[in-house]
């Protein structure tokens, strides 16, 4: 059997017409001018000069590029190349100069900026809760947390292969160091900052304005009840003293939990802690974490106590720590923050501190400010716990973000790769609209490289006829139904203007 014979009487000749190669970043164009953005971002980058490319449309078509897998602004051309579909397109060194703008205005262009997107943001909620009847919840084990907006914030290391401005050595190596806080109930990362690579995993004022600026972009009602989280590294006084007095305002309802530090403070509150009161953690399924013991032979599904070991433990370290007014170890911070430690089995070669290596448990410290008197399963500390873990969530919104051009910093100029990084997050939150409003099963929880092999890179050809268009995708695509059912929902939204 030739292996060679599918290119038996193959010619590749150009000349193909009315071919789109990209056809489902139509679907990212058609969703950000009928949910309003295209034409908010025209109004925040309109001057008075006389211009051939509306800036809102340039900054929006080099957004669904990102989303499209663009990691320069050359590959813009992606757009730009196929004016038959997109119509009128800006060049390459058109989409530089209008980020060079953006660079130029500075805060105050990028407030109108991060204020049509949040416009957009509220008319993109609302279709998704008529979709699905409501907001997603915030997901804790096995169950659901409705009506609960979830930030969850925290930062990263984007490296650089070039001494770019204020990039610089951190811990993981030479780049920069972005913040980002990102919304776990749709997936849409809500504000970003870049900073300088030296830039502190816990600076203050750095955290303070994230959250300031991550609030301010949810429609009001999704402020009413919110929950922040954020690891160790983001902990602080100023941080957990904002919560607490966001989380006092009257009528709104705030819970916080953020890692804390396992100092001397807290290695003696666990020392003790009786064996009586560690309770056993959950896993996502809200089953307990166990595992099977190495030596055990015989059925893998005996129930026999001694083939199974728990994984993990969770207790309460608040009365220890605060038993009185007169013996407060934690005096100045919050009287509404509690503190938990979780206690597990480490994994194959941990390093283990000399305090952990005496029971060979790895500790980990966290406070909150759910209230004691909390009832139903909220109340328990193993749901405590697990509403804890799952802040590694917001990894997949950092990854999702450095899919869609975080990190790919085209300029040596600080200022313009923080216009790059606006476009960057427009990108990804294009993504997430599009997933809720016109996607369904496993497209609708899809990574960004999934929705361009399946979605956004999908071939069509382009028809004229009767004074339409009509795009057709190819027949033999897997995915073509899918792409079809996105444009006709997208299409059936009320156009704004």
């Amino acid at each position: 059997m030739k292996t060679t014979g599918w290119l038996r009487g193959l010619a590749v000749t150009g000349g193909g017409a009315g071919i789109v190669s990209h056809a489902g970043v139509a679907l990212l164009r058609a969703l950000a001018d009928n949910l309003g953005l295209t034409g908010g971002l025209s109004a925040a980058l309109a001057d008075d000069r006389l211009v051939v490319h509306d800036r809102g449309r340039v900054l929006t078509g080099l957004a669904c590029a990102i989303a499209d897998g663009a990691e320069a602004v050359s590959d813009f051309r992606v757009i730009g190349d196929q004016g038959d579909l997109f119509g009128l397109v800006a060049s390459v060194p058109t989409v530089w100069r209008v980020l060079s703008e953006i660079a130029a205005g500075k805060a105050r262009t990028a407030g109108r900026v991060t204020a049509a997107v949040n416009a957009a943001r509220r008319a993109a909620r609302a279709q998704i809760a008529v979709r699905h009847g409501g907001l997603p919840g915030a997901q804790v084990a096995d169950r659901m947390l409705a009506g609960v907006t979830c930030i969850r914030l925290d930062a990263s290391v984007a490296g650089c292969h070039s001494d770019k401005e204020l990039a610089q050595p951190n811990f993981k190596g030479f780049g920069l160091h972005p913040l980002l806080a990102c919304c776990d109930n749709t997936g849409e990362p809500l504000a970003g900052m870049l900073r300088k690579g030296s830039a502190g995993s816990n600076t203050v004022a750095d955290h303070l304005q994230i959250l300031d600026e991550a609030i301010g972009t949810l429609p009001p009602a999704s402020r009413r009840a919110l929950m922040v989280t954020a690891d160790g590294a983001g902990a602080s006084h100023g941080l957990i003293t904002r919560l607490d007095t966001l989380a006092r305002r009257r009528g709104y309802q705030l819970t916080y939990s953020v890692g804390w530090e396992l100092g001397e403070r807290g290695r003696a509150a666990i020392t003790v802690v009786p064996e009586t009161a560690w309770q056993i953690a959950i896993d996502s399924r809200g089953e307990v974490r166990e595992r099977r013991a190495g030596d055990t032979r015989g059925d893998p599904g005996c129930a026999h106590r001694a083939c199974w070991i728990e994984e993990a433990h969770v207790t309460e370290l608040t009365g220890i720590l605060r038993p009185d007014s007169q013996h407060d170890q934690l005096a100045g911070w919050p009287e509404a923050m509690r503190v938990f430690a979780r206690r597990e089995r480490p994994h194959p070669g941990a390093q283990l501190s000399l305090f952990e290596a005496e029971d060979g448990y790895r500790y980990t410290l966290w406070v909150t400010s759910l209230a004691a008197s909390a009832r139903g399963w909220r109340a328990n500390p193993a749901c405590i716990d697990a509403a804890r873990r799952v802040h590694a969530r917001v990894e997949g919104g950092i990854r999702a973000g450095k899919d869609c051009g975080i990190g790919r910093f085209p300029s040596h100029a600080f200022a313009f790769n923080a216009a790059w990084m606006q476009a960057a997050l427009l990108a990804a939150t294009l993504l997430a609209w599009l997933r809720l409003i016109a996607l369904d099963g496993r497209l609708a929880r899809a990574e960004p490289k999934t929705l361009r092999y399946r979605i956004l890179h999908a071939a069509a050809r382009l028809v004229r006829g009767g004074r339409r268009r009509q795009l057709k995708i190819a027949a033999a695509w897997p995915w073509a139904a899918d792409v079809i059912t996105a444009f006709t929902r997208i299409a059936a939204l009320a156009h704004a203007p």
